[in-house]
């Protein structure tokens, strides 16, 4: 069987101006992480996507898998010889899982939606809750023989997937997930889902990207604490608080020892500041995505070690969960299929991540003195997480725009020092205003600085939304890659939608939870979406219905493109949005309006032949409304 390690640092390489740590794979198999199997198949490119490979449970133990693969000429192996050997001994992906149908919890009717005024979308948000049922699962290992191995990690209680491709476990998703869960009533579910990303602390001393070994040499946004004290809030389960204090603790310790960066050029004149960036110890491809991170690197330089960088970046950006998009790169107006040739992401200290460690530094001072009966524990997490909020403010605020903006460390500084904020707006130059305003620390001034600050924000925000009727993009520069305009994702209207809502912006946050509810709404419509006895289905319709992972935010009801793969349906962090947003806004919600269809509904025909808004990207973030450049 597989032995599931953490990473283990071996040697230090200086990649690309950084003081980087190789380290081993990130597990140790010969077939889902290293080796000539995973070289040979993925360059092979039997399948149209690399995950499917890493996804086969073997229907042989390992050795006598690598006994067969050297009997066809190993490295050599001819194509069809790889294609027969793959077929003779892997099984289909997903044989491990067995979806969860008995949900006793489960409220088909859940008490939430009578604040939805809208019968319509009353209607909607009972469908979307009873999808739970499709993305529920237990891990099942009963089909693999005696000594056969899988690529997932070890998960002992019930888990959400977010569909489509993404057959196990995800990091972040869950967060997002677990707002949906909780509003179906759901509850015992999101417990298992946390207990599993907690034993994965027990395991691992951190959580990994996603349930796969594959992914054990990187996690994701690190939102484990905001997910308990979600859970903690909604149950009041103090018991399991307790159990998941120090195991939070030791999460927060992961993040701090392994992804802290010095910026030693600060707006104030030269202070130093600690913050915190995607880092991944790697200088492998990602056995997922190897035969495109091959390809790349190889076409970026012949030095090994440049190619290790940039294999590294690759693995940092997935890490980020945005992957992947020009706040990583050198040159954003590279054309689409060069961009990621200047992947750079550990060189960028990231807005998003510093605001979601201050969000989970503030609530562990918070755990810590009101039921950890420690003050120092307390005091401590408050003197990290004020720190960190001067840090943010003196390195990525912007005071023209009330914005704040990732910052690039210059290569020249070997991992940290000086560089420049960049100019590339997206929702997470937002995501402080979530993690700032709600703190009960600070004082009246600047709780209303803060509000000053966020009325400028979010005004920009509101011009962005005007040209983009579908949701606000990940970013305003068209680059291809999917966490690039024109694409808005679901969390990312989450977190505007908080921070809109946390500094009395509530006009713009009920605009955007529109736009996103027509957006999830039209697209699933479009697809054939159809409530019996309440919406009848769309004339010449072969389908029934789509959530999507990723919208169009200019085309309302068309789903995001771009990327590793093509859009997925499911869809986790989707459904959770959506019934929080219809909790949230149910009152000043209305019909949604989708561009070119008539909605036919038991009462009554709605025209909704409004114009789909044309394609025309909204300008960048002016040197006049954000400091420096890039």
């Amino acid at each position: 069987m597989l032995v599931r390690i953490s990473p283990t640092v071996l040697v230090v390489l200086v990649l690309q101006g950084l003081q980087v740590a190789s380290i081993k794979p990130a597990c140790d198999s010969p077939i889902y992480c290293y080796g000539d199997i995973l070289h040979a198949v993925q360059m092979a490119r039997l399948y149209a996507d690399d995950k499917t490979f890493v996804d086969k449970p073997t229907k042989l133990p390992v050795d006598e898998i690598l006994a067969q693969f050297d009997s066809i000429g190993g490295i050599n192996a001819t194509r069809k010889d790889l294609a027969t050997f793959v077929s003779q001994n892997f099984g289909a992906e997903g044989q491990e899982l067995r979806q969860v149908d008995n949900l006793p919890e489960l409220n088909p009717n859940p008490e939430f939606l009578i604040k939805v005024a809208d019968p319509l979308l009353r209607a909607f948000g009972k469908t979307i809750n009873g999808y739970w049922k499709t993305l529920i699962r237990e891990q099942d290992l009963s089909q693999l023989c005696q000594g056969c191995v899988s690529s997932m990690l070890p998960l002992k209680y019930h888990f959400v997937v977010p569909g489509g491709r993404f057959r196990e476990m995800y990091y972040w998703d869950t967060y997002f997930t677990l707002e949906g869960l909780l509003r179906s009533g759901l509850v015992g579910v999101a417990k298992s889902n946390i207990k599993d990303l907690l034993d994965f602390v027990d395991m691992y001393g951190f959580v990994p990207n996603g349930a796969r070994v594959y992914y054990l040499d990187r996690s994701q946004p690190p939102m484990l604490t905001l997910m308990v004290k979600l859970y903690y809030e909604y149950t009041q389960d103090k018991e399991f608080l307790l159990y998941a204090i120090p195991r939070l603790i030791r999460e927060h310790k992961y993040w701090t020892d392994n992804h802290s960066v010095t910026v030693k050029k600060g707006a104030d004149g030269g202070k130093d500041y600690v913050l915190s960036r995607y880092i991944v110890n790697t200088d492998q491809p990602r056995p997922e995505s190897y035969s495109s991170d091959y390809l790349l690197a190889h076409n970026v330089s012949s030095d090994p070690v440049r190619r290790a960088a940039v294999y590294a970046d690759m693995a940092a950006g997935a890490e980020s969960g945005w992957d992947y998009t020009v706040r990583w790169v050198s040159d954003p107006k590279a054309q689409p299929d060069k961009v990621l040739q200047g992947i750079r992401t550990s060189h960028v200290v990231p807005v998003e991540l510093n605001a979601i460690l201050y969000q989970a530094e503030t609530t562990l001072a918070e755990f810590a003195e009101a039921y950890g009966n420690s003050t120092d524990y307390a005091r401590s997490y408050r003197d990290m997480a004020r720190a960190r909020r001067q840090a943010m403010q003196n390195v990525f605020y912007d005071a023209d725009s009330g914005l704040y903006f990732d910052y690039i460390l210059s290569d020249s500084n070997n991992g940290s020092g000086g560089g420049q904020r960049s100019d590339i707006f997206s929702p997470a130059a937002l995501w402080p205003y979530w993690s700032f305003a709600n703190n009960s620390s600070d004082c009246t001034a600047t709780a209303n600085s803060v509000r000053a600050s966020a009325k400028k924000a979010f005004s920009y925000v509101g011009r962005v939304l005007l040209q983009n009727p579908g949701g606000v993009p990940a970013t305003l520069i068209n680059s291809g890659q999917q966490w690039d305009f024109p694409q808005a994702w679901p969390p990312l209207q989450y977190v505007v939608m908080q921070g809109a809502l946390a500094t009395a912006n509530d006009a713009l946050a009920t605009m955007v939870a529109q736009s996103y509810v027509n957006s999830v709404f039209c697209a699933w419509y479009n697809t054939g979406g159809f409530i019996p006895d309440v919406l009848a289905q769309m004339q010449g319709a072969n389908d029934t219905g789509h959530i999507f992972e990723k919208f169009n935010s200019q085309l309302v009801g068309k789903q995001g493109t771009g990327g590793e793969y093509t859009v997925q349906a499911g869809f986790g962090w989707t459904n959770g949005v959506l019934l929080w947003t219809l909790e949230k806004f149910g009152n000043a919600l209305s019909t949604p309006v989708c561009p070119g269809t008539l909605i036919e509904t038991k009462t009554v025909k709605i025209e909704t032949n409004r114009a789909a808004t044309s394609s025309i990207p909204f300008p960048a973030v002016t040197a006049t409304a954000a400091a420096g450049g890039h």
